[in-house]
Order: structure tokens, then sequence, then C-alpha cells
């Protein structure tokens, strides 16, 4: 892989510290440093004046904008409902002036910069020492957002002078005139209070018209504070006193923040009020923060020895998993999380296959609240079939709101890996957790409307010998308007197999259900014996004799492009190379065929896997963030440990080290949960599509020990491996497992050789 690291921050275990300050990595730094916890999220701009170059970004669930103009798209089938993750009030905006000089880092003099995120309470420090003609001053900024009581956000500034004196002057904002994608202004300011210590304003997007009420309360150490009333869209409180040497001064900011979609009214001022009334200092939340923080470490923390980079990069992935979802929204989860406005905070089919492990196998409940979100939104899913001429449910490729807003018809009209994801991720749920009520109540119904989505969407060949797909695109985006992508065809086919199952069973065990079910969707068994027909006539382009499933119609005659012969400068070739000549050759921009082997493992013989990994993976450029990880895990499975551990190198440090060197866009939150999967799935060895759950850790050279937890069914199952021994431990009722590749019936612990399959 023609990928390089930066390495620019200090490794530490469980902090991200920024020693001296390098402006070409400011916005890059602005992502590492976001703060979030599901509800709200905020970049890691400079709270004071910065003239150099930044992101400023505050971010909240769920809150949305439409563009200026909508798509003027002459085709039917392309959407035209575009929407993003709107840029918000700017909280912790702040002017500081030391003798009518302004603090602003880009021009002047300063030393000792350091900036510390810490893992273990979600607390942002920044201090350094600036300097001026007639006073040297250290200032420190704090930020956090409060996890439990979510709508909190807090700021202090300490400014302490060591030389000198100076007229202090502190302005403090909030600030409406944010700008989205550098130049959208999509706020207008409905109505505003103001208060000895803040305001309270109500604020209401340009066009999709979601409202956000504000309130903060501003404490000072010393001075009076005012308000200058300076700007319309600028809310400004300011403190003016002199500042002696070796005195300090403090400010503590607290802000509560309310989301409403739609209009405001008396209910959600008082609720609001509520929040105020129980809304604590900045020393309390940092006190709930560190609690919930070591309950939650105490539940998914990964302990590496040997390799402290890579254990400072699984846990800042996992600490971003926390900060991104825990399931207090009804959302899901943006590309980006809340940390950016690359992908306008859509969410992709990356949710149910990469991300929902995490929470499955740390907290089954956050699972399921993701795959309710797609429930809540099946209604927008079959209006999305409707307009693409078809039955049933075909999900969005991209959205936050449920309905499509890739306005890439080449993604939008022919990728339906958000729909056969969504079913694999219910089968994938119920599997794992027996969930039955979930599946008669929801999962049926979904499965049932994709089926039929499928089913209107896919076509038979020409002599009616074999259904398949025409005119699609697989997880490869290198490639486009293909027939019978073998992902496609294998994942649809799955689809209709366990809709059918599902099915039969609620006839059988749950006839008032399966009645209700029907009446309200007019099925029929008909329909069950269309799916089961294509299902067992689905074109899976396999070669007995090779083992090599071919990733669609023709791609063994596509002309090769040798991915070694390609120039550095030449990457990513988005960028680089005309749009369709990424179409014209068999350069693989992400796993396609080994996808499908990854999701679906255990029904892969390895001769199968190290065929189509020894064909595909030297085509394959890695140009989705995901794309490592996949490859990782299972280079591990096929013995090629190094290898495995080359691609692993990407996955946890994909954003500190800016591999792609684009993390200043916002953090790679799929990839995040991705590196998770990496370690567990490929050196942990798990494997959870069988019928028992499986575990077979071994380890890269370079690791001396690997220990993880995971939740399954009312237990947890603590893995503990070193180049000798693997010891499993369960706390809750004793479960068979297979370990290695023997069935052991555990109850409290069990210690087996590394590699199995010799009880020690």
């Amino acid at each position: 892989m023609v990928k390089s690291a930066i390495k620019y921050y200090e490794v530490n275990p469980w902090k991200i510290i920024e020693k001296g300050f390098d402006p070409k990595r400011s916005k890059a730094s602005e992502s590492i440093f976001s703060l979030a916890n599901e509800y709200m999220g905020v970049r890691g701009f400079f709270e004071e004046t910065y003239s150099g170059e930044t992101l400023i970004g505050t971010y909240f669930n769920g809150l949305y904008e439409l563009p200026e103009k909508p798509s003027n798209a002459p085709y039917k089938g392309i959407s035209r409902k575009s929407h993003f993750m709107v840029n918000s009030v700017n909280y912790l905006a702040t002017e500081i002036y030391l003798n009518n000089q302004p603090v602003d880092l880009a021009k002047g003099s300063f030393t000792d910069f350091e900036r510390t995120l810490d893992m273990q309470s979600g607390e942002l420090v920044r201090r350094f020492i600036f300097r001026q003609k007639d006073c040297t001053a250290e200032i420190t900024f704090k930020r956090l957002l409060d996890v439990e009581n979510f709508t909190n956000a807090y700021q202090v500034i300490e400014i302490r002078m060591l030389e000198g004196k100076a007229d202090l002057l502190v302005k403090s904002h909030l600030d409406y005139t944010v700008k989205h994608f550098g130049s959208l202004k999509p706020w207008k300011v409905i109505e505003s209070t103001e208060k000895p210590d803040g305001f309270r304003v109500l604020a209401q997007t340009k066009k999709s018209r979601q409202s956000l009420l504000t309130d903060e309360e501003i404490i000072v150490s010393h001075g009076e504070i005012s308000n200058p009333n300076d700007k319309k869209m600028v809310f400004t409180k300011q403190i003016a006193f002199k500042l002696e040497k070796s005195e300090s001064f403090k400010l503590e900011k607290r802000v509560s923040h309310l989301v409403i979609h739609g209009g405001v009214d008396s209910s959600h001022k008082k609720t609001l009020e509520e929040i105020v009334a129980k809304r604590s200092c900045y020393e309390e939340a940092l006190k709930s923060n560190r609690a919930y923080f070591e309950k939650k470490w105490a539940e998914c923390d990964i302990e590496i020895a040997g390799d402290e980079e890579n254990l400072q990069g699984i846990r800042f992935c996992i600490f971003n998993l926390f900060q991104t979802y825990r399931g207090i929204s009804s959302n899901n989860i943006g590309a980006k999380g809340l940390t950016g406005e690359a992908y306008s905070g859509h969410a992709f089919w990356d949710t149910e296959t990469y991300i929902l492990p995490f929470y499955l196998f740390s907290n089954p409940a956050d699972a399921k609240k993701l795959l309710m979100f797609r429930y809540r939104t099946l209604p927008n899913a079959i209006q999305r079939a409707r307009e693409l001429d078809c039955r049933g449910a075909g999900y969005p490729i991209a959205t936050l709101n449920g309905d499509e807003a890739c306005e890439l018809w080449q993604h939008a009209s022919l990728q339906f890996q958000p729909s056969t994801g969504v079913a694999f991720a219910i089968w994938h749920y119920v599997h794992l957790t027996d969930d039955f009520d979930f599946l008669i109540k929801y999962g049926a119904e979904m499965l049932l409307e994709i089926a039929r989505f499928l089913a209107s969407r896919g076509d038979w060949n020409p002599d009616k010998t074999g259904f398949g797909f025409y005119g699609v695109m697989g997880p490869d985006e290198f490639q486009m308007m293909v027939h019978n992508n073998t992902y496609t065809n294998y994942m649809a086919k799955r689809t209709f197999l366990y809709a059918c199952e599902v099915l039969k069973r609620m006839e059988q065990s749950y006839p008032s259900e399966y009645a209700k079910l029907t009446e309200k969707t007019g099925f029929s068994k008909t329909e069950l014996e269309d799916f089961l027909t294509k299902a067992q006539k689905m074109i899976i382009l396999y070669d007995e004799n090779t083992r090599l499933f071919e990733q669609h119609d023709g791609f063994f005659k596509l002309p090769h492009v040798d991915k070694n012969t390609i120039s550095t400068d030449e990457f990513p070739l988005y960028s680089h190379w005309s749009y369709d000549r990424l179409y014209r050759n068999d350069l693989i921009k992400q796993p396609d065929v080994l996808m499908m082997m990854f999701l679906y493992n255990q029904s892969f013989t390895a001769e199968q896997k190290a065929a189509n990994y020894d064909y595909y993976e030297p085509r394959t450029i890695h140009e989705s963030s995901l794309s490592p990880s996949i490859h990782s895990i299972l280079a591990m499975e096929l013995g090629k440990t190094q290898e495995a551990f080359d691609f692993f190198r990407f996955a946890t440090r994909l954003d500190l080290d800016d591999y792609n060197r684009n993390t200043f866009e916002g953090l790679h939150v799929t990839s995040l949960s991705a590196a998770w999967l990496n370690i567990v799935y490929g050196f942990g060895g798990l494997r959870s599509d069988g019928k028992y759950l499986k575990i077979a850790p071994k380890l890269p050279d370079v690791w001396e020990r690997l220990k993880f937890r995971i939740r399954y069914r009312g237990r947890t199952i603590e893995v503990e491996t070193t180049k000798t021994d693997t010891e499993i431990r369960i706390s809750g009722e004793s479960l068979e497992l297979q370990i290695y590749d023997r069935l052991y019936m555990v109850d409290k612990s069990i210690k087996v050789k590394t590699g199995g399959p010799h009880d020690c």
C-alpha cells in the first residue's frame, strides 16, 4: 500500500498529546481533538481568534439543513432530496486582548504550546505562553461535553500574568454567523433574551426550519460582565480589567442546547428551563465524565503489550466510538460522526456491516436501536423503491433522515448494499441475541420489504435459467453498471432465504403476528415461493477448478493494471484520474468478493478464501479507509501474519497518523470500528456467523499479549492470549464455545495452547 504515516502526536496509552504547534497540521488536529457525546459534537478548533487555516465546526445529531436550491436532476430515480448535517452556533467563540492586542497564534509570539485529550474523561486542555512587548501570559483553555447530561457543554479559560501587566479584555460569544461548506450561512435568529450572565437564543435553519434553543451562563473570577451589543448574529458578553503580574483570571462558561425538529412552543422552553436548573459546574461535569468513562473502559478496553503505538491507536478508536454513539438518540451514525462536514453527516451501509459488531459485542441494546432507525425509516425506503420503479423497500446509500441524499445516480440507484446490509444486520443481531421479539415485531417486516425490492429489481437471464442483478455497483465503486456482481447476488440470495425462514417460522409459531403482517403488507405465499425460486436460481459466478468467484460478468476479461506501476503522486486515483478511467480496468477500490467472505466467513472453505484473496488483493488499491482492516482479518486467517500486520498498521492510526492525508475533513468513524474488527476478528480470531461463537487468537510477532472483552447473551467473555497460552474467562452462566477447532463447555475459565487444540 502506497501510504505513509505522519508521526505528529506523542505516544501515550491514555492521552493524545500535541507538543508544539504546526500550522500545517491545524485542521487535521481539529479533527483529532474533536469532542462528542452523541447528542452534539465540536471540532478541536481554537476558541480564541485564529487567522490561520481552520474549520470551525459544531454539530448536533440529526440536525440538518437543505440545499439553497433543490436538485434539478432531469431523470426519474435521481435523488432530489439532498440534506446535510449543518454547522451550528459557535458557543466557544472568544476574543482575548492584552493591551489592545489580540491573542492570535497565527500572528503573535508564543511558546510551550501543548494540547491534550484525556480519553479517560473526554476533557480537552490547551495551554501556551503568549508573549508581547510589555507582558507575558500563560493562557489555558479547557472544554468538555457532559456525557450523562448530554445537552450541556462547558468551557474554562484561565489567564495568568507571568511578566508585566495588561489591560485585559475578554469577549465571549454565541456566534451564529458560522458558514457551512465555507460559504453557506444556514442560520437565522428567531428570538433572543439577554441575561446578566449570558444570553438565551432561539435560532432556526433557513430551509429545513429546524430549531436550536441555547442558554449560556458565564461566571468570572474578576471584573464586571457587560454587553457591547456589537453584532446582530453574534451575542457577546465582555469582561475588562487590569491584570497585574502573578494575578490570574478565570472564566467558566456553561452552555445548554436543545434541538427541536420543527417549531418551538412553551413546552420546549420549559424543558430548557429544567435542563438549566439542573446544570452543574465544570468540575462536577468532569467528575461525572470520569465515572462514565471508567465504567465504559472496564467493559470495552483492549490491552496490547509490546506495541504502545497501536495500544494508543485502538483506544483512540474505541474512545471515539464511545463519543459517537451510545443509543441516546434515534438517529444513525454518520461516516464522520460529529467531527466534520465531509460526507454531509450521512450514514451509509457501513453502519450495518462495519460498525454494528462493536455495539453487538459491547451493548446489544445499542445495536438494536441502530436497527430501529432502519425500521422507523422503512416508509422512506418504500418510497425510494417506487422512485426506482420497484416494489418493497430500497434503503438509501446516504441519509440522515431516511431519504436518499446522494445525488450521484451511479451510487444511489445502483448500489443495494444498504438494503442487503440491513437484512444481514437483522440476521446477525438475532443470531447473536436470540431477540425474537424484535424479529417478529420489526425485523420480519423489514426483511419482507427488502426481499420484495430485490425480487423486483433483479431479473431473469434470457433463457430463464438464472436470476440476477443487472446494471449495478457492488462494494467496489470502481466498477459501474455491471451485471451479476457476486456480492450483490450472494447477499440477495441470503436475504431471500432468511426472509423465507422467518416468515415460515412466524406462520407456524406466531400465527397472530403473522396474520397482522400479511394484512399490513398484503404478503401472500405466492411471494414466498417467488423468493425461494429466485434464491435457488441465483446466478453466482464461481469456477470449481480455480475456486474463484468472478466479481461480476466479464471482470476476468478487463484490462489488467499492475497497481505497483502507478506512481505515488497519482493517489488517490479519484483525485488524479479521469473519472471514466477508473471503470476501464481491473483495479479494485475496496473488498467486494472478499467482503462477502468476511460477512459470511464460515460459509466458505479455506481453499476458496485463499484463492480469492490471492487473486483480488493484488488488484486492490485500498482507496477506501475501510479496506485494510478486512484484508488484514482475512490475511490473518490465511496464515499471512506479517501481511495482516502490515494492513493493520493503517487501521488504528489511520487518522492519528493521517495516512490518507484527509483527516482534516473529520475522523473516519466507520474505520474506527473497522480497527476494532481488525483486532477482535483478526488477531482475536472471533467469528460470529456460525452455529457457535468461535474464538481463535493468534498474535503478530511484535505483540507479547492481547486482552479484550465482549458481551454475549448476558455474559462477559474475556480473552487473554500470549504467544504460548490463551485463557478465556466467562462471567455468567457456562457457555459452549468453539476455541480454535474444538468445542468446549466453558464454566468460569479455560486455558488452551495458543493455536489450539490441546488444553494446558
